[in-house]
């Protein structure tokens, strides 16, 4: 069961996801919402893909899955943050 502030935390981050993909793909301070995507990408992958805590050999190997993507995800804003202006 997740709580008020639980939920309140999802919503936000949800929110601050869509603000700096939205800015990103409109090109407005890219490094910036590179960053902020990578920053908030963490802790999601963290608690949503918890693949250590889980003991069932299926779910478990979905979850590092998605950690996995959500590592490579995180590399790939940390190229797009790190790239030089032209």
């Amino acid at each position: 069961e997740v709580s008020a502030s639980g939920e309140k935390l999802v919503k936000l981050n949800g929110i601050g996801m869509t603000a700096a993909g939205s800015a990103l793909a409109l090109g407005v301070f890219p490094r910036t919402s590179a960053l902020t995507l990578a920053g908030l990408l963490v802790p999601t992958t963290i608690v949503g893909q918890a693949f250590w805590k889980t003991e069932e050999k299926g779910k478990r190997e979905a979850r590092l899955s998605g950690a996995l993507s959500n590592a490579a995800i995180i590399g790939g804003l940390l190229l797009v943050a790190a790239r030089r202006r032209r």
